[in-house]
């Protein structure tokens, strides 16, 4: 089974812009290539038992794994990789999952982002209370 990921995005870094990276549970790798179909590496990520979703959180490249051996699923894992080189982060992020299929990140502010908004509307009700 084949799970497709086109990469357009904001949060994706520019040397991996507009990339499509294919997950291939038959031989446990991703492999990547350019939006107009060119290869770029059939086993960019290797190692995999059975790579399914995939998401992209800035530069990192989360990965579904079913652990399949000897003819039975075991515990499924949600693995890192750094998009640009597709090096492991880390394997074994988040363990002990059933069947995992599907994956969506979601990007959490900064506590320091989140300061200077409060700072901002501290500083908006100050004024209205001079005024």
């Amino acid at each position: 089974m084949f799970v497709l990921a086109l990469l357009l995005g904001a949060v994706v870094p520019a040397s991996a812009r507009a990339d499509i990276f294919v997950t291939n549970s038959a031989n446990g790798t991703i492999g990547r290539y350019t939006n107009t179909g060119a290869v770029v590496s059939t086993s960019w990520v290797s190692g995999l038992s059975n790579p399914f979703g995939l998401a992209v959180s800035g530069s990192n490249l989360f990965v579904t794994n079913w652990n399949y051996h000897s003819g039975s699923f075991g515990p499924g894992t949600i693995g890192e990789y750094d998009i640009t080189t597709g090096n492991a982060v880390n394997t074994a992020l988040v363990t002990g999952l059933g069947e995992p299929w599907g994956i969506a990140v979601t990007d959490v502010p900064e506590p320091a982002s989140l300061t200077l908004l409060a700072l901002g509307v501290a500083g908006l009700l100050l004024r209205r209370r001079r005024k």
